[in-house]
C-alpha cells in the first residue's frame, strides 16, 4: 500500500530518518496521514517490529492516537515515534519496522508501510 491511499485514506509522509545507525544512536519515524473526502474520526498508528520481545529495541510509541480528520483534503500533521537501539550483541543486526494505520477503534487496517532498519554494534 505505502504512499498511495486506501478508500479515502494515504500516507501525506512516512519516512525513516536513517535506515542505517550505530548501536548508540536513534532513529525517527515521521508519520502524516490524508483524507480525501471521506471523514475518519479514529485514527491509530500501530508500529511493530520483528524483534517481539523487545529485546534489542526500543519503540517510543507503539500504539499512536492520530487527530481526526473532518474536513476534506486534511491531515493529521507530522508525528514521530523513535526507534531506540540497546543491548546489541553482535556486530550488526537487521530489523523489519512495520508501520500500521487503523480505523473504526483499530479494528480496520487502513495502511501499512514496512522499513528495514540496520544497527551496527558501537566498538568501544
Amino acid at each position: 500500500m505505502g504512499i498511495f491511499g486506501k478508500k479515502g485514506l494515504a500516507f501525506e509522509k512516512i519516512e525513516l530518518s536513517k535506515s542505517k545507525i550505530n548501536s548508540d544512536e536513534t532513529t525517527t519515524i515521521t508519520v502524516n496521514v490524508k483524507n480525501f473526502k471521506e471523514k475518519f474520526d479514529d485514527i491509530a498508528v500501530i508500529t511493530k517490529t520483528d524483534d517481539a520481545s523487545n529485546q534489542y529495541l526500543h519503540i517510543s510509541n507503539t500504539s499512536l492516537r492520530l487527530p481526526s480528520l473532518v474536513f476534506p483534503n486534511s491531515n493529521t500533521g507530522d508525528h514521530e515515534i523513535m526507534l531506540n537501539p540497546y543491548n546489541i550483541p553482535v556486530h550488526k543486526m537487521s530489523f523489519k519496522i512495520t508501520v500500521e494505520v487503523y480505523t473504526n477503534n483499530a479494528k480496520k487496517l487502513m495502511l501499512k508501510k514496512e522499513f528495514d532498519l540496520t544497527v551496527n554494534k558501537k566498538q568501544n
